[in-house]
């Protein structure tokens, strides 16, 4: 995920960047692009090779030949997925930017008086970005199908955030998915040669992990936060093996 901040008040920039530096604790993909001028930006452009998951924070009054929304209108023409967060300092600016289909994930009034609120709603744009960028991917079916029994029950693997052995209940395997939890009878052992997608972890001995669905890593806190607001509770020696499974997940793609 490559984050672009086109602001052209320098010390605006300068704290948006910082609360995205913080931010890199939790969202392990976290990088900052070098492409920052607002003056040459819109030259840029037709440069970059944009992904879905990337985030433009584009300031909507730039005081240039072309505005933030010029900037969007020009990004969108190459990619229509990734997600363009306008800074503004009037909240009236939200309609004429959606008449003009950009679509845009949010917008960020810039208020330097209060530094915790701004923190947190980067912060919480950010996580939208990936849950955005999430939902694309899991457009398309994967189709798996597990034994409980004599029953057979189907999932589609991308929407499965985490599985795991219930230690109380000899025998169970709990399945968190998006939108639901289901307790079926196997060994996790099994279960792992079945979900051979290069997206899912097996490597932890209790757990298995949806890589993509993953949304951000709390370390000191000892959880990680999946799409559909599914939150695991893992030890930090296992958040340290997940990090570093995520690094080579993303290497590889």
């Amino acid at each position: 995920m490559i984050i672009y901040v086109i602001e052209d008040d320098n010390q605006q920039r300068k704290q948006i960047i910082h609360y995205l530096n913080e931010c890199k604790k939790c969202f392990f993909d976290l990088e900052l692009s070098k492409f920052s001028n607002h003056l040459t930006f819109m030259e840029e452009i037709s440069k970059l090779t944009i992904k879905d998951n990337d985030v433009f924070f584009l300031d909507i009054d730039l005081k240039t030949t072309y505005t933030g929304i010029d900037l969007a209108l020009e990004i969108r023409k190459y990619n229509t997925k990734c997600s363009i967060i306008f800074l503004t300092s009037l909240e009236d600016k939200a309609i004429s930017v959606l008449n003009n289909n950009i679509f845009p994930l949010g917008y960020l009034i810039k208020n330097l008086e209060n530094p915790s609120e701004t923190k947190q709603i980067i912060t919480e744009m950010i996580k939208k970005s990936q849950i955005t960028s999430k939902n694309f991917w899991r457009f398309k079916q994967d189709k798996v199908e597990f034994s409980s029994g004599s029953e057979t029950l189907f999932f589609n693997a991308r929407d499965i955030c985490y599985i795991h052995t219930l230690k109380k209940f000899h025998g169970r395997i709990l399945i968190k998915t998006l939108n639901e939890e289901t307790i079926i009878e196997a060994k996790i052992g099994k279960l792992k040669k079945q979900l051979q997608q290069e997206y899912m972890m097996t490597s932890l001995q209790s757990y298995i992990l949806n890589l993509e669905n993953i949304i951000s890593i709390d370390r000191k806190n000892e959880h990680i936060l999946f799409a559909g607001h599914q939150l695991l509770s893992i030890g930090a020696k296992s958040i340290d093996k997940v990090k570093k499974a995520l690094r080579v997940y993303s290497d590889d793609r």
